[in-house]
């Protein structure tokens, strides 16, 4: 019996492949290169917390414009814009300046009104913009995700990488390299040309307190979203 409390996704394929899905109340860093699907994975999950698991979630972005970000996931059928009417997902645009003490009071806030049990951050290299001091960023880092996991919220971060094309190099891939160390579990998104007719692939470089699978999995994008699946597999032609 798995004793590890569970913060299911939803998404085809991935909790299969980590013991059920995130650590619940844990810190998660998504990396991945542009058009690599970050966005979505985070949209997602917040989705299906709403829908599948009665989670209230809480997306906070730091670049991408909401009303743009709404229109994503119109394309996989998700309507945000009437569950953020329900308040059941709720849209923040926090500015790159805004202090990681400001940061961290509004989302306290926020946390408690609209009782979140989900958080994505996107991306959170922008938060570091403004640090120039490896000290300093390592602590405002760690501070957020301290917070997250007092607030008792299970929360996923993402990254910007330089190039998703290498499944065995990923020394250079994030930006805040920190959080890697910081956060509890590490996806790395890749988008590569491959002899399994896909072009994308994920792998879960680490998640503490689980039996994830270690090697680079397939994933595709569809309009119904994400579906992860070994590259073995059979029916991921």
């Amino acid at each position: 019996m798995n004793i590890v409390e569970r913060c299911p996704t939803g998404i085809k394929g991935f909790d299969e492949i980590c013991e059920g899905g995130f650590v619940r109340n844990s810190s998660n860093i998504i990396i991945g290169g542009p058009g690599s699907g970050k966005t979505t994975f985070l949209l997602e999950f917040l989705w299906n917390g709403a829908t599948k698991f009665n989670e209230n979630g809480l997306y906070c972005s730091f670049e991408p414009d909401i009303v743009e970000t709404l229109k994503d996931g119109l394309v996989y059928g998700w309507d945000f814009a009437k569950l953020n009417e329900q308040d059941k997902i709720k849209f923040m645009k926090f500015s790159p300046s805004t202090s990681i003490g400001d940061l961290k009071s509004e989302l306290t806030k926020l946390i408690a009104k609209y009782n979140i049990k989900r958080i994505c951050f996107d991306p959170i290299s922008v938060v570091a913009l403004n640090l120039n001091d490896e000290g300093k960023i390592r602590e405002a880092i760690f501070d957020l995700c301290l917070l997250m996991k007092r607030l008792k919220v299970t929360s996923l971060f993402s990254d910007e990488s330089i190039e998703t094309n290498k499944l065995v190099e990923e020394k250079e891939l994030g930006k805040t390299d920190i959080m890697k160390f910081l956060t509890d579990s590490v996806i790395i998104l890749y988008d590569y040309p491959s002899a399994f007719s896909i072009d994308r692939a994920l792998r879960i470089i680490k998640m503490r307190r689980t039996d994830h699978e270690r090697m680079p999995v397939g994933m595709k994008i569809s309009k119904k979203g994400i579906e992860i699946f070994r590259l073995t597999d059979e029916n991921s032609e």
